[in-house]
């Protein structure tokens, strides 16, 4: 595609037409390299100097600016985006898997794409947590036919954005994972977050979708169901696994390799284990919900010897915060063999003896305490909370 193509596509007026071929449109100034066009989206327009400097070939962008380069002036970025992205997923050969659901989704598409890539698959798929609008568009700028498959990650906190997104993706297979409480002060019930999440067939109603076999509501829909198989693979949840198995059968991977999964180091930040000494850090402090936390307590418990829960905040509960946060605190005090310090103001409420307001005050109790009695120290909450900072307090306090 050259930038007369380009201009086309995306409906720009542009200035000093060159017949050049383009080589990327990117986003971040940082990674331009010579024959790139970049995008300018927010605070992209203070970065433009860099982008040229960086070897850009042309700048995108809804505002009037004057540079060295050829300018594609567009009405909208974020249509433009849109539009670009539908354009790559329309020249795409290969599969497109999306995967949405309460729980387990990003877990779920790094295994999948990861178990694919030890096939000798290309897999192209949203980097860390990128599942809303804009980062859904800066891993479909980046869709081309050098891959085999795209495994996306569909992400929402309100209805209508799952549709969005998978009118633009227009999956091939779908993946619900759960149909849980996150995010249910914004939809109101769990009815509303199921409706939400079956909001993904919009995009393409001949997918083929698999749900986890055992919920509530997705047991209710036409798809392939699929059930938990026993696994205790580096405490992966076994419907992950499980769902992540029927799509490579599937797709004609018949007999997942275990040996691959074990290879699996998991995601930053969701269950991932750290050697503290002779301690394990467990840092699953990027996002909380009623249901991850259960199943993290349970997980936790197995665990020999004195165990530390630092629970923090679980947000957007909306009115249903309180008893969510209730439920959750019961239930921990039924273990004996688990400390539970709480962080953040609706966790305070609980009247927990060991609480605090912030990450910080914790840290100053932290300092004066012995951390090596516990055999297994354990991370949980919203990640806006913050509790991921503890990793590296922690990392120095125990390398005293």
């Amino acid at each position: 595609m050259n930038l007369l193509d380009l201009s086309r596509i995306i409906d720009a007026k542009i200035d000093n037409l060159l017949d050049e071929k383009i080589n990327k449109i990117k986003m971040d100034s940082r990674t331009i390299v010579k024959g790139d066009v970049f995008l300018v989206y927010g605070k992209g327009i203070n970065y433009i100097d860099e982008a040229i400097e960086n070897g850009a070939l042309a700048i995108i962008t809804e505002e009037d600016i004057k540079t060295s380069i050829p300018v594609m002036k567009v009405a909208s970025i974020t249509d433009t985006l849109s539009i670009l992205s539908q354009h790559n997923r329309s020249l795409f050969k290969g599969k497109v898997v999306a995967i949405t659901g309460s729980n387990g989704k990003t877990t779920t598409k790094e295994l999948l794409s990861f178990l694919l890539s030890s096939y000798g698959n290309r897999v192209l798929y949203n980097q860390g947590s990128e599942n809303n609008f804009l980062g859904l568009m800066k891993t479909m700028l980046n869709l081309d036919n050098n891959y085999d498959y795209a495994v996306l990650e569909l992400g929402m906190n309100h209805p209508n954005e799952i549709r969005k997104l998978s009118m633009i993706a227009k999956p091939d297979i779908g993946i619900i994972t759960n149909i849980g409480t996150a995010h249910i002060g914004h939809l109101g019930s769990k009815e509303n977050i199921f409706k939400a999440k079956m909001e993904i067939l919009d995009g393409n109603k001949d997918m083929t979708l698999f749900v986890n076999g055992t919920d509530e509501y997705l047991k209710k829909v036409a798809a392939i169901k699929v059930y938990p198989k026993f696994y205790n693979i580096n405490d992966i949840p076994n419907i992950d696994i499980s769902l992540v198995d029927a799509v490579l059968e599937y797709l004609g991977y018949p007999h997942t390799k275990i040996d691959n999964i074990k290879k699996f180091k998991g995601v930053e930040s969701r269950f991932q284990k750290i050697k503290l000494g002779s301690s394990i850090l467990i840092d699953d402090a990027y996002n909380a919900s009623l249901e991850s936390i259960m199943y993290g307590l349970s997980t936790l418990s197995k665990y020999d010897g004195q165990k530390l829960f630092i629970l923090g905040d679980i947000l957007e509960l909306g009115e249903y915060s309180s008893e969510i946060h209730k439920l959750i605190y019961d239930e921990i005090k039924k273990y004996r063999d688990i400390t539970l310090i709480t962080v953040g103001s609706e966790t305070y409420k609980l009247g927990n003896y060991l609480r605090y307001h912030t990450v910080e005050e914790l840290c100053t109790y932290l300092n004066n305490v012995n951390m090596r009695k516990y055999s297994t120290i354990y991370l949980k909450s919203s990640h806006k909370i913050g509790l991921s900072k503890l990793v590296s307090f922690l990392y120095k306090r125990f390398s005293l």
